[in-house]
Protein backbone atom coordinates (compact mmCIF):
# COMPACT_ATOMS: atom_id res chain seq x y z
CA UNK A 1 0.00 0.00 0.00
CA UNK A 2 1.00 3.69 -0.91
CA UNK A 3 2.16 5.65 2.45
CA UNK A 4 0.18 9.38 2.30
CA UNK A 5 3.11 11.47 2.07
CA UNK A 6 2.98 14.00 5.29
CA UNK A 7 5.73 16.52 4.85
CA UNK A 8 4.84 19.67 5.68
CA UNK A 9 5.83 22.50 3.13
CA UNK A 10 6.48 25.69 4.99
CA UNK A 11 4.71 28.79 2.83
CA UNK A 12 6.72 31.69 2.48
CA UNK A 13 5.01 35.10 4.12
CA UNK A 14 3.62 37.36 2.48
CA UNK A 15 1.57 40.70 3.39
CA UNK A 16 -2.06 40.45 3.64
CA UNK A 17 -3.16 43.00 0.92
CA UNK A 18 -0.84 40.61 -1.28
CA UNK A 19 -3.13 39.09 -4.06
CA UNK A 20 -1.13 35.78 -3.52
CA UNK A 21 -2.37 35.76 -0.21
CA UNK A 22 -5.22 33.82 1.43
CA UNK A 23 -7.72 35.15 4.26
CA UNK A 24 -6.76 33.84 7.24
CA UNK A 25 -6.80 34.62 11.19
CA UNK A 26 -3.25 35.08 12.80
CA UNK A 27 -2.52 33.97 16.16
CA UNK A 28 -3.34 37.46 17.82
CA UNK A 29 -7.50 36.51 16.39
CA UNK A 30 -6.99 39.64 13.92
CA UNK A 31 -8.33 38.30 10.48
CA UNK A 32 -5.88 38.86 7.50
CA UNK A 33 -7.51 40.81 4.17
CA UNK A 34 -9.92 39.12 1.93
CA UNK A 35 -8.83 37.53 -1.53
CA UNK A 36 -9.56 40.45 -3.73
CA UNK A 37 -6.76 38.26 -6.71
CA UNK A 38 -5.96 41.73 -7.82
CA UNK A 39 -4.10 43.98 -6.25
CA UNK A 40 -4.49 46.92 -8.32
CA UNK A 41 -8.33 47.01 -6.61
CA UNK A 42 -6.33 47.50 -3.19
CA UNK A 43 -6.49 50.80 -1.50
CA UNK A 44 -4.10 53.15 -0.49
CA UNK A 45 -3.58 52.83 3.36
CA UNK A 46 -1.56 55.44 5.01
CA UNK A 47 -1.78 55.54 9.16
CA UNK A 48 -0.91 59.45 10.83
CA UNK A 49 0.55 58.96 13.69
CA UNK A 50 2.33 60.79 16.32
CA UNK A 51 5.89 59.91 17.94
CA UNK A 52 5.38 62.71 20.48
CA UNK A 53 4.67 61.37 23.76
CA UNK A 54 3.74 64.56 25.63
CA UNK A 55 -0.02 63.42 24.58
CA UNK A 56 -0.12 60.02 26.02
CA UNK A 57 -3.50 59.47 24.84
CA UNK A 58 -2.45 59.94 21.64
CA UNK A 59 1.04 58.48 21.95
CA UNK A 60 -0.80 54.91 22.59
CA UNK A 61 -3.27 55.15 20.62
CA UNK A 62 -1.05 55.68 17.93
CA UNK A 63 0.83 52.53 19.28
CA UNK A 64 -2.35 50.55 18.87
CA UNK A 65 -3.50 51.64 15.77
CA UNK A 66 0.00 50.30 13.83
CA UNK A 67 -0.14 46.73 15.93
CA UNK A 68 -3.88 46.41 14.21
CA UNK A 69 -2.40 46.64 10.84
CA UNK A 70 1.02 44.79 11.58
CA UNK A 71 -0.97 42.18 13.12
CA UNK A 72 -3.46 42.23 9.87
CA UNK A 73 -0.08 42.64 8.15
CA UNK A 74 -1.38 44.96 5.99
CA UNK A 75 1.20 47.26 3.91
CA UNK A 76 0.48 51.34 4.48
CA UNK A 77 2.40 54.46 4.03
CA UNK A 78 2.90 55.90 7.88
CA UNK A 79 3.06 59.62 8.45
CA UNK A 80 4.43 60.93 11.88
CA UNK A 81 3.14 64.05 12.56
CA UNK A 82 5.52 65.02 15.45
CA UNK A 83 7.75 67.99 13.74
CA UNK A 84 10.55 67.27 16.31
CA UNK A 85 11.22 63.83 15.15
CA UNK A 86 14.59 63.85 13.44
CA UNK A 87 13.78 61.06 10.82
CA UNK A 88 9.98 62.59 10.15
CA UNK A 89 12.29 65.65 9.31
CA UNK A 90 14.29 64.24 7.00
CA UNK A 91 10.87 62.62 5.06
CA UNK A 92 7.85 64.32 3.98
CA UNK A 93 5.64 63.81 6.67
CA UNK A 94 5.29 67.30 8.04
CA UNK A 95 5.01 68.45 4.16
CA UNK A 96 1.90 65.99 3.88
CA UNK A 97 0.39 66.14 7.06
CA UNK A 98 0.00 70.01 6.54
CA UNK A 99 -1.21 69.65 2.90
CA UNK A 100 -3.75 67.05 3.90
CA UNK A 101 -4.35 69.15 7.12
CA UNK A 102 -4.69 72.35 4.75
CA UNK A 103 -6.86 70.62 2.15
CA UNK A 104 -9.72 69.43 4.83
CA UNK A 105 -8.76 65.51 4.04
CA UNK A 106 -7.62 64.78 8.29
CA UNK A 107 -10.49 64.68 10.66
CA UNK A 108 -10.00 67.26 13.73
CA UNK A 109 -11.26 66.55 17.27
CA UNK A 110 -11.80 69.15 20.76
CA UNK A 111 -8.41 69.28 22.58
CA UNK A 112 -9.54 72.01 25.55
CA UNK A 113 -10.39 75.26 24.23
CA UNK A 114 -9.13 74.37 20.37
CA UNK A 115 -9.20 71.66 17.67
CA UNK A 116 -6.38 70.25 16.23
CA UNK A 117 -6.23 67.63 13.87
CA UNK A 118 -7.32 63.82 15.07
CA UNK A 119 -4.38 61.53 15.88
CA UNK A 120 -4.19 58.38 14.88
CA UNK A 121 -6.07 58.63 11.91
CA UNK A 122 -6.48 56.11 9.23
CA UNK A 123 -7.05 57.36 5.77
CA UNK A 124 -7.99 54.52 2.42
CA UNK A 125 -8.22 56.05 -0.65
CA UNK A 126 -8.02 59.56 0.37
CA UNK A 127 -10.99 59.46 2.45
CA UNK A 128 -10.16 59.24 6.52
CA UNK A 129 -12.12 56.68 8.52
CA UNK A 130 -11.33 57.93 11.87
CA UNK A 131 -9.07 57.11 14.78
CA UNK A 132 -7.92 54.06 16.91
CA UNK A 133 -11.53 53.16 18.17
CA UNK A 134 -12.81 53.64 14.98
CA UNK A 135 -10.25 51.06 12.98
CA UNK A 136 -11.30 48.46 15.95
CA UNK A 137 -14.65 49.02 15.41
CA UNK A 138 -14.79 48.21 11.38
CA UNK A 139 -12.23 45.35 11.62
CA UNK A 140 -14.62 44.25 14.40
CA UNK A 141 -17.62 44.30 12.29
CA UNK A 142 -15.47 43.34 9.12
CA UNK A 143 -15.55 46.16 7.45
CA UNK A 144 -11.80 47.02 7.16
CA UNK A 145 -10.69 44.01 5.12
CA UNK A 146 -13.92 45.01 2.74
CA UNK A 147 -12.70 48.76 2.50
CA UNK A 148 -9.09 47.98 2.44
CA UNK A 149 -10.28 45.63 -0.92
CA UNK A 150 -12.36 48.84 -2.17
CA UNK A 151 -15.61 46.40 -1.85
CA UNK A 152 -16.90 49.10 0.52
CA UNK A 153 -16.84 53.07 0.68
CA UNK A 154 -14.83 54.35 3.43
CA UNK A 155 -17.61 57.17 3.85
CA UNK A 156 -20.55 55.48 4.02
CA UNK A 157 -20.08 51.99 4.53
CA UNK A 158 -22.11 51.08 1.42
CA UNK A 159 -21.38 48.22 -1.21
CA UNK A 160 -19.71 49.57 -4.33
CA UNK A 161 -17.57 48.71 -7.37
CA UNK A 162 -14.18 48.39 -7.40
CA UNK A 163 -13.13 50.67 -10.07
CA UNK A 164 -15.16 53.28 -8.44
CA UNK A 165 -13.76 56.40 -8.93
CA UNK A 166 -16.69 58.24 -6.62
CA UNK A 167 -18.94 56.54 -4.47
CA UNK A 168 -22.50 56.04 -6.25
CA UNK A 169 -24.29 56.58 -2.75
CA UNK A 170 -22.70 58.91 -1.37
CA UNK A 171 -20.55 60.68 -3.86
CA UNK A 172 -16.80 60.73 -2.02
CA UNK A 173 -14.86 61.05 -4.71
CA UNK A 174 -11.59 58.83 -3.93
CA UNK A 175 -7.78 59.71 -4.64
CA UNK A 176 -4.16 58.94 -4.36
CA UNK A 177 -2.34 61.21 -1.69
CA UNK A 178 1.38 59.89 -1.97
CA UNK A 179 2.94 61.20 -5.02
CA UNK A 180 4.41 58.45 -6.90
CA UNK A 181 7.83 59.69 -6.70
CA UNK A 182 7.24 59.55 -3.12
CA UNK A 183 6.35 55.45 -3.33
CA UNK A 184 9.91 54.51 -2.79
CA UNK A 185 10.48 53.78 0.54
CA UNK A 186 12.95 57.02 1.30
CA UNK A 187 10.73 60.40 1.02
CA UNK A 188 7.86 58.45 2.87
CA UNK A 189 8.24 55.16 5.36
CA UNK A 190 5.80 51.88 3.70
CA UNK A 191 5.33 49.65 6.48
CA UNK A 192 4.36 45.79 6.98
CA UNK A 193 4.65 44.12 9.85
CA UNK A 194 6.64 46.73 11.59
CA UNK A 195 9.07 47.01 9.28
CA UNK A 196 10.43 48.86 5.84
CA UNK A 197 8.38 47.39 3.23
CA UNK A 198 10.39 47.69 -0.67
CA UNK A 199 13.41 48.64 0.89
CA UNK A 200 16.77 47.36 -0.18
CA UNK A 201 17.09 46.80 3.55
CA UNK A 202 13.99 44.02 4.13
CA UNK A 203 13.03 40.95 1.95
CA UNK A 204 9.15 41.55 2.15
CA UNK A 205 9.34 41.94 -1.90
CA UNK A 206 11.25 39.57 -2.93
Amino acid sequence: NDVPDTTVVEEESKPQNDPESDPRENDTGVKGLVDTGDAEHLGEVILVTTSFGGVKRQFFQSKLAQHLLDCKGIVYYLIDANRDYTRARALKDRELFDQWSAEGILKSESMGDRDSVMLPQLIIDGVSVGCAKSMQDLEDDGDLDYIIARMVCPGCLTDKPQDAVQCPHCSIVYRTLVPPEYCDGVDIQRMWQGVGYGTDDNTADE
